[in-house]
C-alpha cells in the first residue's frame, strides 16, 4: 500500500524511484554505498525494497535513536543481529556458531546480546570480522546497513567509523551501506581528512523530493488504491502544505484512509514532531541564539546582513561575522536549511516559528 506509514519493503509499494532503485541494486557488490537525502524522502524504504527485491542477505542496524553510552550502542547492534537470525532462519545456526566464539556474546534461542563492560564487550571490528567470516563460510555476500549513521557521535562515532574503515579494507565479502538525512554531517564522516573513513570510495544514491506533479500523482494513485475519494482541491492543498516530502504525504494519506483527519490535522502533528526534533538539535547548542536564527529564517529573513542586524538587536550586543557563519553552516550540515538559507522542509519552517 502506498500509504503504509512503515518503511516499504516491496517494489509495488514503493512509488517511482526507478532510477534510484536501479542504481542502488547495481551497487550492492561494491564495498560501500551511501544513501543520502532529506528527512522523510524514502531512504529506508529504498534500501529495504532494494535489498528484498535483490534477494541478498543483510543485517540492518537502525541507529536513529542514537546512543548516549556503549550500552545503548550495543543494544542497537544486538537488535540488528537478532532480527537477522529471525529473518534468515536457514542461515541461523551457521551465523550463531561464528558469533558464539567471540567474547561477551550471549545467545538465547534466536536472541543475540552483548556484554556492555569495556573489558568484556566484543570490539565492533571483531563483530564485522565475524560477519565476513560467516559470509565466506556460506559463500555469500552480506550487506550491512547502518541507517542514520550520523546519529552515533563523539568518541563512539569515531570507534564505529574506525570499525567500518577496517571492514572496508579487509572484509571482502561485506558491503557497507551508510544512510543519513543530515547530509553535511554524513559527508564530513567520509570526506574529512581526520575521519577514519576518509579516502574510501563509495557509490552514492540520493533520494529526492517529489515534484509538484509527482506529489499530485502519488496522492491520486494512493487514494485510488484504497478506494477513498478525495477532491482535487484537497489533494492540491496537501501538496502545497507538505511540499514533495513523501513521508509527510504518506502520513496524510494514511490518516485520511483511517478517517482520523485531513490536511490540517497532519500539519499540526507534523509540526509538533518537527518541533520536537528541532528541540533535540538545540539541546547541545547555544539554544537561544539558534532559536532566534531559526525564527528569523522562518520569517523570511535570509540576507546575511539582515540576520546579523536582527540578532544583534535581539541580544543587544555586537555579534561577530564568524558566529553567524558557524550557525548557518551548522543548520546546513544538518539539512535544516539549504545554501540559500531556505528551509528544506516547510514543516520545519512552521515548527521554527513556534520555538
Amino acid at each position: 500500500m502506498l500509504f503504509d506509514p512503515r518503511p516499504k519493503v516491496r517494489r509495488e509499494d514503493l512509488y517511482d524511484f526507478d532510477e534510484e532503485l536501479k542504481k542502488f541494486t547495481k551497487a550492492l557488490d561494491e564495498p560501500m554505498v551511501l544513501v543520502s537525502g532529506l528527512r522523510r524522502t524514502g531512504k529506508t524504504s529504498l534500501i529495504l525494497t532494494g535489498l528484498n527485491t535483490s534477494g541478498v542477505s543483510y543485517i540492518y542496524f537502525d541507529l536513529r535513536e542514537g546512543a548516549r553510552s556503549y550500552a545503548d550502542l550495543y543494544k542497537l547492534i544486538s537488535r540488528g543481529f537478532t532480527e537477522f537470525t529471525r529473518r534468515w532462519s536457514g542461515l541461523r545456526d551457521h551465523f550463531l556458531r561464528v558469533l558464539s566464539r567471540l567474547r561477551g556474546v550471549s545467545i538465547a534461542g534466536v536472541e543475540v546480546s552483548f556484554s556492555w563492560s569495556s573489558r568484556e564487550r566484543p570490539l565492533l571490528i571483531e563483530l564485522l570480522d565475524a560477519v565476513n567470516d560467516f559470509a565466506e563460510r556460506i559463500n555469500r555476500r552480506i550487506v550491512v546497513v547502518f541507517d542514520e549513521m550520523q546519529s552515533i557521535r563523539g568518541a563512539m562515532g569515531t570507534v564505529l567509523q574506525s570499525a567500518l574503515a577496517h571492514s572496508y579494507d579487509f572484509n571482502k565479502s561485506v558491503t557497507l551501506i551508510l544512510a543519513g538525512s543530515e547530509m553535511g554531517v554524513l559527508y564530513s564522516i567520509l570526506q574529512n581528512p581526520e575521519s577514519p573513513l576518509y579516502g574510501r570510495a563509495y557509490v552514492e544514491v540520493r533520494t529526492r523530493k517529489l515534484s509538484y506533479s509527482e506529489a499530485i500523482d502519488f496522492l491520486t494513485k494512493g487514494f485510488a488504491e484504497i478506494n477513498v475519494h478525495v477532491s482535487r482541491n484537497e489533494i492540491e492543498e496537501a501538496v502545497r502544505e507538505l511540499d514533495g516530502i513523501i513521508g509527510w504525504l504518506t502520513y496524510y494519506g494514511y490518516l485520511r484512509y483511517r478517517s482520523i483527519g485531513g490536511v490540517e490535522q497532519v500539519v499540526r502533528e507534523a509540526v509538533a514532531l518537527a518541533k520536537k526534533e528541532l528541540e533535540s538539535f538545540l539541546a547541545t547548542r547555544v539554544s537561544s541564539r539558534y532559536r532566534a536564527m531559526l525564527k528569523l529564517l522562518a520569517q523570511g529573513v535570509k540576507e546575511w546582513s539582515e540576520l546579523k542586524k536582527e540578532l544583534e538587536r535581539l541580544e543587544k550586543k555586537e555579534i561577530s561575522d564568524r558566529v553567524i557563519h558557524d550557525i548557518l553552516k551548522e543548520l546546513r550540515r544538518h539539512s535544516i536549511v539549504n545554501e540559500n538559507n531556505e528551509f528544506t522542509d516547510p514543516i520545519y519552517r512552521r515548527a521554527s516559528l513556534e520555538l
